[in-house]
């Protein structure tokens, strides 16, 4: 219709103003913009009286390019073409999001081609983009109708609310067969075989910006203006330097290695999956090994050859669109699951029971707020980012902590026998417990607790993943309370966001956001701000914050610093300390069953065969066998929808929107 028609209009024939950086005027400078879709080029001009007269200020050509937003700041965005970016900035979060779609539009959805074998290649392109936007609007239906039934649920009869609920899941479920049987259809319509058998198509507009480069002849230069400098440096090399140099270059086609086809799993049946099988002990504690040994990634070295593999998934996302159901590629994975993770916010034990230890309500806050900053760098293996497994409905993880400069205490203490992890060594140890309680939305609920100085904590966390372009934001959305039994006091604890950066070149890992701590005991508040590093200048993982009471107008303490190397503190008075110095602080090892007393849904024995492959950097045996794990969790799902069976969480319960532990210490000790 009209609309739709005016709709499409708008993206393909984009244009306004924008800043644009340059690098040798030190900033910003305003520019006319005209997106060609005929010529896959953004044009740019001094003012739109040059446009009537087609006198350019320069091009950038988009075959292969790449748009990138910036989660932290609503108006900027991002072109990323031969290794090269471009920074540009919009008006507003409109205009940017405008843009962003239009630039989008042009570059993967290029003018349909008039020989059939070109036709065939376009449509099968076309069928990639039109999935991804299917899962990016069933992800967006879910959310929505789960928030719709949790309204209406409040007024109805519970036999009603709970008929109305399988309902919901019912329709969900065929959506998800629905999308599970077009991208069988997908991937049958592919061109590129592997060694398996197995097709797999890379779209045009990927696969040809790997075999491209840049011509040296001075014709393809920026077009200046007759006696006016042409800009340079006006875009990044990568993110990992601050210089930026000239890329409006046009960029040939050249013969280039050949691309390797992303790998497609054949169906496996379920039932033999996860079937208890006689294993021998000796057989299972082969694998522990591989977790005991391989805390520490270390500086891995990406496989280039796999950037087809991430460009071609890129191509089939949009920028805002929710990550959470869309399969990433093995080799991209660390040898753990994310429950797992989650125990290294435990790794410094002494800093977290000193808590407890301290006299005053203000250093309680203090001490609080130390642990706080010092768990942060613990959860990273290396300065490459990789992804945890994804944890599947019912699985947990179980570990414990021995507190370094603390006396053992009661080794047969009731109180540890009865807890989450009676094998632990006494009533001295942190004991850490987790599960994932929910598959969507993904949560992870998980407890902690400290027998001897009546400490325990209870979350549950929902990440929320978000494709922003060159880079995947994760959103930590729950609750933590850390509960000191003995004070009557709670604190408060949110998270910052995660941001996996240049995910084409070298990933790292980055924080950024506001976070609080807060007791509402004591009037005690921290309030953190861990910085995003700007795409000129300024430094990676730095952060800011400052320590208040709710009857002071100014803060008593400021702190400073970088949350994985040294932060400071400044109380008033005016005196700056070391608050935390990660490299004086020994990380303390976590203590597991051996994997052949673990049950079969606990983390390390359900992922062992998947990590021992990445150990072994076995891919497609990793692919594999995290298929199986996968296709397993969806037929126990259609199995239950079939049965009406609803599957019950075996560590926690559900009380308002939180997840808390069946028997903490509290419950245990009568406090």
């Amino acid at each position: 219709n009209t609309t739709n028609l005016l709709h499409l209009l708008s993206f393909r024939f984009m244009e306004g103003p924008l800043s644009k950086w340059t690098n040798m005027m030190k900033g910003w400078q305003l520019r006319f913009f005209v997106l060609d879709e005929h010529t896959l080029c953004l044009n740019y001009y001094t003012s739109k009286e040059k446009v009537r007269k087609d006198i350019k200020r320069g091009k950038i050509f988009l075959k292969g390019a790449i748009i990138g937003i910036d989660d932290t700041d609503d108006s900027t965005f991002t072109i990323s073409v031969e290794g090269k970016t471009f920074h540009f900035r919009a008006a507003d979060a409109d205009d940017r999001d405008r843009w962003a779609r239009s630039l989008e539009e042009t570059i993967y959805r290029p003018p349909a081609l008039n020989n059939s074998e070109n036709a065939s290649r376009h449509n099968i392109n076309d069928l990639q983009r039109k999935l991804a936007e299917v899962n990016g609007y069933l992800s967006l239906l879910e959310d929505t109708m789960s928030g719709m039934v949790q309204q209406v649920s409040l007024e109805l009869d519970p036999s009603d609310s709970a008929q109305l609920e399988i309902c919901n899941n019912a329709m969900i479920s065929s959506l998800h067969d629905c999308v599970g049987e077009m991208n069988k259809l997908e991937f049958s319509a592919g061109k590129v075989t592997n060694a398996t058998g197995v097709k797999a198509v890379m779209p045009e507009h990927v696969s040809n910006s790997h075999n491209i480069s840049s011509k040296n002849n001075a014709d393809d230069l920026v077009e200046a203006e007759e006696g006016e400098e042409a800009e340079e440096e006006s875009c990044s090399e990568s993110d990992n330097s601050d210089a930026f140099c000239s890329a409006d270059e046009e960029f040939d086609e050249v013969d280039g290695p050949p691309k390797p086809p992303v790998v497609v799993l054949e169906s496996i049946p379920s039932k033999e999956i996860l079937a208890l099988q006689k294993v021998s002990n000796n057989e299972l504690d082969a694998y522990n090994s591989y977790y005991d040994g391989g805390d520490d990634e270390g500086d891995v070295v990406i496989d280039m050859s796999n950037n087809s593999v991430i460009t071609h998934l890129l191509s089939q996302v949009r920028i805002g669109m929710d990550l959470t159901r869309i399969p990433l590629p093995t080799f991209i994975l660390e040898k753990r699951s994310l429950l797992e993770m989650y125990a290294e916010f435990l790794a410094h034990p002494d800093i977290f029971v000193d808590i407890a230890k301290r006299p005053t309500p203000k250093d309680r806050m203090i001490s609080a707020v130390r642990w706080y900053l010092s768990a942060f760098h613990a959860g990273r293996r290396g300065s490459v980012a990789k992804k945890p497994y994804n944890p599947v409905l019912g699985e947990s993880f179980k570990c414990y902590f021995d507190v370094p400069g603390m006396l053992d205490g009661d080794q047969n203490a009731p109180i540890v026998k009865e807890g989450p992890c009676p094998w632990a060594k006494s009533s001295s140890s942190l004991v850490f417990i987790a599960e994932q309680v929910s598959h969507h939305p993904p949560i992870s609920a998980f407890y902690v607790e400290h027998p001897d100085h009546n400490i325990e904590v209870n979350a549950s966390i929902w990440t929320k993943s978000k494709f922003l372009g060159l880079s995947i934001g994760v959103h930590m959305v729950g609750d933590t309370v850390l509960k000191l039994l003995d004070h009557d006091e709670e604190y408060h604890i949110t998270f910052p966001n995660g941001y996996g950066r240049s995910i084409l070149t070298r990933p790292w890992v980055e924080l950024g956001g506001k976070c609080n701590i807060t007791c509402p005991q004591t009037g005690f508040n921290a309030e953190i701000e861990f910085l995003c590093k700007p795409f000129y200048g300024g430094s990676r993982h730095t952060l800011t914050g400052s320590i208040s009471h709710v009857a002071q107008s100014k803060p008593f303490c400021k702190l400073s610093g970088e949350w994985n190397n040294v932060m400071f503190a400044e109380f008033e008075g005016g005196e700056k300390e070391v608050f935390v110095d990660i490299h004086s602080i020994p990380i303390i090892k976590k203590l597991c069953m051996p994997i052949s007393q673990m049950g079969e849904w606990e983390s390390r024995r359900l992922w062992r065969h998947v990590t021992k492959a990445l150990f072994d950097n076995d891919v497609d045996v990793a692919s594999n066998e995290k298929f199986k794990i996968e296709e397993h969790q969806r037929d126990l799902r259609k199995y239950r929808e079939e049965t009406g069976e609803v599957h019950e969480q075996s560590l926690f319960h559900k009380e308002g929107d939180n997840w808390l532990f069946n028997c903490p210490l509290s419950k245990r000790k009568g406090l």
